[in-house]
């Protein structure tokens, strides 16, 4: 069988975040002897482009293949995609769709309909109530009015989480959606560098000789909804008291860097803050592993990949409770906090005092979040009749 995975952007392009980990991971653990993954997608990365092969596949694993099709005009348009993705689409049996703004879903979805195929579309939180608020609210509105209601009945939806469910039911309330978490690759995060708190701090950030007690650590695209700057706020209320504390920040512009920075020398941070840039995946690893605290303070999440990561890695977590992760505190894996800088100051001081079980934490991960299981699931929920 065949399956054509769809999207408008795909590794390496990181600069979009955890859904393009959460991509190649979920094609990666799909592709078997029963089951070709073929994924067609654009060289788009970011105000850039991705130095790839293109307008051919190209076998990346056994029974994997990648096809990355040249956008002329960096994220509005690519003549090569709309010329070939009806062929990908034909010879696929099932396709499924990532996101909903973008020319390569509406395309995909009336060729994936003209030839009536089996629809799998997978929203990334498109639907909830921030995304659909965030600039062109009225447009998107529309977009989904015109593109998607007149055929919800022949779309599977995807969801991530028990919130991405509501946040598409409240737009289409008897649509199919299906939930499958996203996964991750536990043993790939068993291996990583191991490091102090005085070496991990001047890797990335070339500050030498601090005592330093205490490491925090968050991740994410550089974007308003992910909160760093309650983050930064937080940590301003929290170093009065804990002079010799870190708050190590991981992320690519998404157009909230320079104020992010800003706020940081404002607040007089430039000694505790340290907003260090995108990072690959060997050192996100190594930051997981040998920090004390991950935290997240988003506006929202569909799912949120690098938790499940952090939680991978053993590590207590102090996290918004704008987040689908309810379960956080009753697993004794961390702390749920309201979205705001007191607190969060707060929840920094409260998780120092509280005990942990980091090999209870991972095993956590393991069981809920590993491909092996994920994988599973999406087959069940998804591809086997």
């Amino acid at each position: 069988m065949r399956i054509c995975l769809i999207s408008s952007s795909f590794y390496p392009a990181f600069i979009y975040g955890g859904p393009i980990s959460a991509t190649l991971g979920l094609a990666k653990s799909l592709a078997s002897d029963d089951l070709q993954v073929f994924i067609s997608t654009t060289n788009a990365n970011g105000n850039d482009r991705l130095n790839v092969p293109l307008n051919q596949f190209i076998q990346k694993e056994k029974n994997l293949f990648i096809k990355y099709y040249h956008e002329e005009f960096i994220n509005r348009f690519s003549l090569a995609f709309l010329c070939g993705i009806w062929s990908d689409i034909k010879k696929s049996k099932i396709i499924y769709i990532q996101y909903l703004f973008s020319y390569t879903v509406i395309i995909s979805l009336f060729f994936s309909l003209l030839q009536s195929k089996k629809i799998i579309i997978c929203p990334r939180g498109s639907f909830s109530s921030y995304t659909l608020s965030y600039r062109r609210s009225f447009i998107k509105r529309i977009w989904i009015s015109l593109f998607f209601a007149p055929f919800q009945k022949s779309i599977i939806w995807h969801a991530s989480s028990y919130l991405e469910e509501k946040d598409i039911k409240s737009t289409f309330p008897n649509s199919k959606v299906v939930i499958v978490n996203d996964g991750i690759d536990f043993n790939s995060f068993q291996y990583a560098s191991t490091l102090n708190r005085d070496e991990l701090v001047y890797k990335y950030t070339l500050q030498k000789n601090k005592k330093i007690s205490d490491i925090f650590f968050s991740m994410g695209r550089l974007h308003p909804v992910k909160s760093f700057d309650i983050l930064i706020k937080a940590f301003y209320i929290y170093i009065k008291k804990n002079k010799n504390a870190i708050l190590l920040i991981a992320g690519g512009d998404d157009g909230h860097e320079k104020e992010l920075k800003s706020l940081v020398i404002k607040l007089n941070l430039e000694n505790s803050v340290f907003l260090i840039g995108p990072v690959n995946f060997d050192d996100k690893k190594t930051l997981l592993n040998n920090c004390d605290y991950f935290t997240l303070a988003s506006k929202f999440e569909s799912f949120g990949i690098v938790i499940a990561e952090a939680l991978c890695c053993g590590k207590p977590i102090i996290l918004s409770n704008k987040t689908p992760w309810n379960d956080l505190e009753s697993n004794k894996c961390g702390i749920l906090v309201n979205n705001d800088s007191n607190s969060f100051s707060s929840a920094f001081n409260e998780i120092k005092s509280m005990k942990f079980d980091s090999e209870k934490i991972k095993n956590i991960a393991k069981v809920n979040f590993d491909w092996t299981v994920i994988s599973q699931k999406f087959l069940k929920n998804f591809i086997i009749d």
